[in-house]
C-alpha cells in the first residue's frame, strides 16, 4: 500500500473516531448544565434529565450534519 493511501486511511479513522465523541460529550454537557440549574432552582432531577436528552439530540444532529456535509464534499470530487 503506497504511503499516501495509508495516510488517507488514518485520516478517515481519525475523522470517524472524532465523531464518536460528539454525542457523549454533548450529553455530558447537557447533564452538567441541567445539574447546575437543578441545584440553583431546586428542580432535581428534571433539568438534568432534560439536559441529557437535549445534549444527545443535539449531538446526533451535529453528527448527521457533519457526515452529510462530508459526503456532499466527497461527491463533488
Amino acid at each position: 500500500m503506497p504511503r499516501s493511501d495509508r495516510s488517507g486511511v488514518w485520516a478517515k479513522i481519525a475523522f470517524y473516531t472524532g465523531l464518536s465523541f460528539i454525542a457523549p460529550v454533548s450529553a455530558f454537557a447537557g447533564y452538567a448544565l441541567g445539574w447546575f440549574l437543578d441545584e440553583h432552582l431546586h428542580t432535581a432531577p428534571v433539568l438534568s434529565l432534560l439536559g441529557v436528552l437535549a445534549g444527545v439530540a443535539l449531538g446526533i444532529t451535529e453528527i448527521i450534519q457533519i457526515v452529510v456535509r462530508k459526503e456532499k464534499n466527497a461527491g463533488g470530487r
